[in-house]
């Protein structure tokens, strides 16, 4: 468009038209901290393979997450259930790892097939399920 007027007025219908829908609720825009928290804390559930942030050509998926141990209970058949500091909860799939303490650092990875791994400083590996 040559003519400055006419398109500062697309510009604000645009403008116009986007704050609308985002009054609406029909669209919601987040910054890249808002998504990485939100990824943070689906980490571990199975989810659809659809595109919630994006088209995916950046694709910066969480790989692993590190929390503290805020609790931990032992579960039937030597199982383990445990709660980290983000307020997930995880329980281990096989006989669990040394018990672990309050405090402690946990790494869970994501493995193959749409496993998790979860470790601690001076204990085995243990494959683990999110539950909450």
């Amino acid at each position: 468009m040559a003519d400055n007027g006419e398109r500062l007025a697309c510009y604000d219908r645009a403008a116009s038209a986007v704050e609308e829908a985002r009054a609406r609720k029909e669209i919601v825009v987040l910054d890249r901290e808002e998504v990485q928290k939100t990824k943070r804390s689906m980490f571990g559930f199975s989810l659809p393979s659809i595109k919630l942030f994006g088209d995916g050509k950046d694709d910066d998926s969480l790989k692993q997450l590190v929390g503290t141990l805020r609790a931990s209970a032992v579960q039937p058949g030597g199982l383990m259930r445990f709660t980290l500091d983000d307020g997930g909860v995880w329980e281990t799939t096989e006989q669990s790892m040394n018990r672990l303490r309050q405090g402690d650092v946990v790494t869970i990875k994501a493995g193959p097939l749409g496993s998790y791994i979860a470790t601690a400083p001076g204990r085995r590996a243990v494959r683990v399920r999110r539950i909450r």
